[in-house]
């Protein structure tokens, strides 16, 4: 039995080849159903909203004000 001199790096080659095989593999088995991105917009969205609120308070305040003036004047 006689062994072939082989090229030199020939296995590492095939080492790194294998490794790379094998990480794609992996890559591969990742979730089927992942997770919906994050909303960034969503506290800027809250916070539109809860100012809306506030401005409307302020003026239903202001219109009762009014109000309550225009019936002590009478």
């Amino acid at each position: 039995m006689s062994r072939k001199p082989r090229e030199p790096g020939a296995l590492r080659e095939v080492v790194a080849g294998a490794l790379l095989l094998a990480c794609l593999l992996l890559q591969g088995c990742g979730r089927s159903n992942p997770q919906p991105p994050p909303d960034i917009l969503k506290t800027q969205r809250e916070a539109m909203e809860k100012a809306k609120a506030t401005e409307k308070m302020v003026q239903d305040a202001a219109q009762r004000r009014d109000t309550e003036m225009e019936s002590q004047q009478k």
